[in-house]
């Protein structure tokens, strides 16, 4: 049996995993002292292999005698709430085990807590509710300020998206491209919280650097890292369409479209439309164009679908100069087509 005064599981994400790290904290205050551990529970095949933690649990001078009642995790951070008899939260990082924060939210011993979204809800003796969260604004400039861990706010500003790590994630990026590790550039700036890295700025960068050899080339692998959890931005969308296009994989382009894994917009159409007219329609379809989606239906001979798609988004074309392009493919359907309207 685990000798314990509170539990949790959760989940974390290493990096360089497919997927997430089942892991268990409990934490415990005794004759030996007192620890929270960390430890790696039910291993995925294929993840690294999660190295346990075990640290200790500082508490302050005057609650010497004090131990923890509950714990509670918050998956999106990836910490872990603690809750002790007199009222103190503790706040520590899954993955690495430090602490991130202790303070007094309670005069009085708290008997109860739960998970609250991301946070915790707790229930004191007096009958007070309280919650406790992290503040996404201010925890990473207050890691940095109070902890000087660099790395856990480096780590925790990307995996929750948090601000207050622009800088550093700059200076990290320049200092890969300065160090020629070109290919872990790009995933740092494909990982970046909020996408900060994400710019044209970057992708030229990127795009003209050489790969070394057996492996992808830079701007390849930013946009293989963005498309493993996500969807790529406007800009991104159309740099990457261009090579795809060029070298015969459109069903790739079709594939991502489908998995809403692209931004539309006219331009993507129009780099599309001379590969493939039906998949640029797709596309304008999505990016709400109305003219190019009517003139693509004119091109195909769809010309039934052009009045009702027009009366749906309550858009009104230039009927002669379609009529012009319709008479140029078919000039029965042309005459049909001006009668019908």
């Amino acid at each position: 049996p685990i000798e314990a005064h509170a539990a949790e599981f959760s989940e974390i994400r290493l990096e360089g995993a497919a997927q997430p790290t089942q892991v268990f904290a409990f934490a415990s205050r005794g004759a030996n002292g007192s620890k929270m551990h960390v430890v790696e529970i039910d291993h995925v095949e294929g993840n690294p292999v999660f190295q346990k933690r075990s640290v200790e649990m500082m508490f302050p001078a005057e609650a010497v005698n004090d131990f923890p009642v509950s714990m509670q995790a918050g998956p999106k951070y990836e910490v872990v709430y603690m809750v002790t008899k007199f009222g103190f939260i503790h706040v520590y990082d899954l993955e690495t085990g430090a602490c991130i924060f202790t303070n007094r939210i309670s005069g009085d011993t708290v008997f109860v807590t739960a998970r609250h979204e991301n946070g915790i809800i707790a229930v004191n003796r007096k009958g007070q509710v309280l919650s406790v969260c992290v503040n996404e604004d201010t925890v990473i400039p207050y890691i940095l300020q109070n902890t000087g861990n660099v790395e856990l706010a480096f780590r925790m500003a990307s995996r929750a998206n948090l601000p207050g790590a622009d800088q550093l994630y700059v200076q990290r990026f320049q200092q890969l491209m300065g160090q020629n590790q070109f290919n872990e550039a790009a995933k740092m700036a494909a990982n970046s919280p909020r996408g900060m890295l994400r710019t044209e700025n970057t992708i030229n960068q990127l795009k003209h650097l050489q790969s070394a050899p057996g492996q992808l080339s830079p701007i390849l692998q930013y946009f293989a890292t963005i498309l493993e959890k996500g969807e790529l931005n406007r800009h991104e969308s159309i740099e990457l369409a261009r090579p795809v296009l060029a070298s015969n994989r459109k069903a790739l382009l079709e594939k991502w479209l489908k998995e809403d894994k692209l931004e539309c917009s006219e331009e993507l159409g129009d780099i599309v439309h001379p590969h493939d007219a039906t998949l640029a329609l797709s596309v304008y379809l999505r990016a709400n164009v109305p003219a190019k989606v009517v003139l693509c239906f004119a091109q195909s001979g769809q010309f039934d679908k052009i009045v009702l798609y027009c009366k749906k988004v309550g858009f009104t074309p230039e009927w002669v100069q379609l009529l012009v392009q319709i008479a140029r493919v078919d000039g029965d359907k042309a005459c049909d087509f001006a009668l019908s309207l």
